[in-house]
């Protein structure tokens, strides 16, 4: 059994701040340690429940964050960026895939540090009429490649929005209650790594028993995007594949769940050249 760990920071246990993910500020080793505490929980579990490989994607800004060095000799870390699939580079062939340390898409209220994927160019977006952050969007490409996602875990906000989208099958846990999008009711890492680690038991053996399926909502799949502003827009625009319906948004039709993922980050990409000039 293959176990997929996809590890974010916003949502990891005690994060409430920017300058906590930010590998330019101080506070960031804070951060950066409350992650590797939250995936050390979930990768203890996963083989103390049967997993014989974890496969640890560190899926946060530059997505060097995480120390190989703290890992056993089952764990492999994907680390680096840009990589093909972000978030859920090295999903493919795995049995099952947790989401650690996620948060809530972006306007969620009292959600810790909620955005989806650049708070700076993304307003929101949604596919085939449903609103998604990160977490249904990468769920969404796990089911592409047939992995299940089986656990989250993150704020309060966080796990109800998965819930709702992945299902009551899913395992959620929550390491914090979030009070505002820079404020929350936290746990220690203690308490912390024994709910993830009981989630992670619990999952699997549910995963075992045939109780998961991955998140497969049929194609064509409709993605509408709305940017920050027109002039990121503008940029975005010129995408392949981009249909401008309004002032701030655009669409893209494609029947491929991961050409879904091409287009969302070339027209981040494309709208992020123009922060500098707006």
């Amino acid at each position: 059994m293959k176990i997929y760990i996809s590890s974010d920071m916003e949502g990891s246990t005690g994060v409430v701040s920017a300058a906590q993910v930010d590998c330019t500020k101080p506070q960031y080793a804070f951060g950066k340690a409350m992650q590797a505490a939250d995936v050390a929980a979930a990768v203890k579990a996963a083989l103390d429940s049967g997993a014989e490989c974890v496969v640890v994607n560190d899926s946060h800004c530059t997505m060097t964050n995480l120390d190989i060095a703290g890992f056993g000799g089952e764990v492999r870390l994907i680390t680096g960026a840009p990589k093909l699939l972000g978030m859920v580079e090295g999903a493919r062939g795995c049995d099952a895939a947790i989401f650690l340390g996620y948060h809530a898409m972006a306007g969620t209220e009292k959600a810790v540090l909620d955005h989806t994927f650049d708070q700076h160019t993304i307003y929101g977006l949604a596919i085939n009429g449903r609103k998604m952050g990160e977490t249904g969007v990468n769920a969404l490409l796990c089911g592409a490649l047939g992995v299940p996602v089986i656990m989250v875990s993150g704020d309060d906000a966080l796990c109800l929005e998965a819930g709702s989208l992945l299902g009551r099958q899913l395992e959620t846990c929550s390491v914090k209650e979030g009070l505002g999008r820079a404020a929350a009711l936290c746990l220690t890492p203690e308490s912390s790594a024994e709910l993830i680690r009981s989630g992670v038991k619990r999952a699997v053996e549910r995963l075992k028993k045939g109780e998961f399926a991955p998140f497969t909502p049929a194609a064509p799949y409709l993605l509408e995007v709305t940017l920050m502003n027109t002039l990121q827009t503008d940029a975005a625009s010129l995408v392949p594949g981009a249909v401008r319906t309004a002032a701030r948004t655009l669409r893209f039709e494609t029947k491929d769940a991961l050409e879904l993922r091409r287009f969302l980050y070339s027209l981040m990409e494309c709208a992020a050249a123009t922060l500098s000039s707006y």
